[in-house]
């Protein structure tokens, strides 16, 4: 599972994840404030420095934040939270890296976690509801051995669940619909 979302360049661990979407909504407001959203390109590369800086100060050692970056903002886009002026999603395609972005959409955690959830299933073929402690590790797992398997294991089930209109659960196996 995290083989299949490293070869898209969509897998990030949850802490670095949490860091650069905190960041990220920090630079849109930001720049919401003064009318001057930025390119989705240096959105990427600004929230890499910020979360690292932000990392550094909390005594959090990561050391791949323009790859984590990448793959944040790279799921955000596809799970189309990040919004241009008009309000719509910024597209995924040629344009993208050159479009401000104006604003994210409200939930946009959920919405970009239960992207990778989904593309999982998707890609894969063959999830199952045995898998819900494996989809935890790969989606949710921070290695801190302080947050319970079993809270990660709801995280899985709570964004399955509002995936119902897009997979569907047949004989023990997840499918896009």
């Amino acid at each position: 599972m995290g083989d299949c979302l490293r070869r898209e360049l969509l897998y990030s661990e949850k802490r670095p994840r949490d860091i650069l979407f905190r960041e990220i909504e920090l630079i849109v407001a930001d720049a919401g404030d003064g009318d001057d959203p930025k390119i989705l390109s240096r959105l990427t590369r600004e929230a890499a420095a910020r979360a690292r800086q932000r990392a550094d100060q909390a005594g959090f050692r990561f050391g791949l934040w323009d790859t984590a970056s990448k793959a944040v903002v790279k799921a955000m886009l596809f799970a189309g939270v990040l919004l241009a002026a008009d309000g719509q999603p910024i597209p995924p395609g040629i344009t993208a890296q050159a479009t401000p972005v104006a604003a994210l959409k409200p939930r946009y955690q959920d919405i970009s976690e239960a992207f990778l959830l989904r593309f999982l299933i998707d890609r894969l073929g063959d999830v199952t509801t045995r898998d819900h402690t494996a989809l935890a590790h790969v989606l949710f797992r921070q290695f801190d051995r302080g947050v319970p398997l079993e809270d990660l294991e709801d995280r899985v089930v709570i964004l399955l669940a509002q995936l119902a209109d897009d997979v569907e659960l047949r004989d023990e196996v997840y499918s896009v619909r």
